[in-house]
């Protein structure tokens, strides 16, 4: 008897028909590149956060970790954008890949912004072999942080990003169902529960709203 696989990220969709090939769903598939599509937006505004007591003075360069005038630089932003930041994040999971098809898998060299958009650029031209060769759950765990990491820096916190719906999580665990609360992801427009188990988004916003 054949065993039906299961999406490697959410472990709740199964894959059969045209993805019984692949590793990963498309609804996750969307959601990772959704992910690398708020890093990208979210980059570029870090450094204007480096200095909160003095606000907004015009651009600054992305990976700059200088201040002016004496003013302590925000040691969370300073994590971002400094080294072991999110720049080498990303390039770690870039390698990876790359490593993984065979190939040449040296990190990126140069300016903060340079290895980011090297990274950034891997990512998305090996994320459809990915999704159909390797188990990304830990990749869609790391993108989830760096965001989440990225918007409490730049101020984003203040407004939710997810809300329950009222309803509890039926994703079956080694003991029964899971029964956890289940939210809505404004940003990544994706229902997940919060012991991690993503689902059907189109279901069950409709259960949620009868």
């Amino acid at each position: 008897m054949t065993t039906t696989p299961y999406c490697t990220v959410c472990r709740d969709n199964p894959l059969t028909g045209t993805r019984a090939t692949f590793t990963v769903c498309q609804p996750c598939v969307d959601r990772i590149d959704q992910l690398l599509d708020q890093v990208e937006q979210l980059w570029p505004r870090l450094p204007d956060f480096l200095e909160r007591g003095r606000g907004h003075s015009g651009p600054r360069v992305s990976g700059d970790t200088k201040t002016s005038g004496g003013i302590p630089p925000a040691e969370d932003v300073l994590d971002l954008i400094g080294p072991g930041g999110i720049p080498d994040r990303l390039s770690e999971w870039d390698v990876w890949i790359r490593g993984q098809r065979g190939l040449p898998a040296a990190p990126a060299m140069g300016s903060a912004d340079h290895r980011f958009s090297t990274a950034l650029r891997g990512l998305r031209n090996h994320l459809a072999w990915a999704a159909a060769n390797l188990d990304l759950r830990s990749l869609d765990t790391a993108l989830r942080n760096m965001t989440g990491a990225m918007r409490a820096a730049t101020g984003d916190r203040d407004e939710p990003t997810t809300t329950e719906l009222g309803t509890l999580c039926s994703a079956l665990t080694d003991i029964a169902e899971c029964g956890a609360v289940l939210r809505y992801d404004k940003t990544t427009r994706a229902v997940h529960c919060d012991n991690g188990h993503h689902l059907n988004t189109a279901w069950h916003l409709r259960l949620a709203a009868a």
